[in-house]
């Protein structure tokens, strides 16, 4: 289950967007098109996607900061062959997962844009603050 689809509403729990299971996100991370995230705006569309990290997860908007494109080398994919770091598949720049902080590559010293998540009780993983 996801929580965004062409014709429906977001899936909601309170004020946050369920975005999908704990279980359905893949060790090299999974992405989203978020709509109808902006009530004055509702075609804008933002690209997000998930990165676990042991326990943790992390939400980053898919946008290189080096020349704001999206990241992942195939669908779904996030990660560098280690699995250690985010990279993007343009450049080669690589991320930690963490806090987004490039590490090696044309944007080093810049970060990706951190977005709040949290995990509810049910291993819904929901967006927002």
């Amino acid at each position: 289950m996801t929580g965004e689809t062409d014709s429906d509403a977001p899936v909601m729990r309170g004020n946050r967007r369920a975005l999908c299971h704990i279980d359905e996100v893949g060790e090299a991370g999974k992405g989203f098109t978020l709509r109808r995230i902006f009530k004055d705006k509702p075609d804008a569309v933002m690209p997000v996607f998930l990165i676990p990290d042991g326990a943790d997860i992390h939400c980053y908007m898919n946008m290189c900061p080096h020349q704001g494109i999206t990241l992942e080398m195939k669908p779904d994919t996030f990660l560098d062959v280690e699995r250690e770091l985010i990279q993007c598949s343009t450049h080669g720049a690589k991320f930690r997962k963490n806090d987004g902080y490039c590490t090696k590559g044309p944007c080093v010293g810049r970060s990706l844009t951190k977005l709040p998540v949290m995990i509810d009780d049910d291993g819904m993983v929901l967006f927002g603050a």
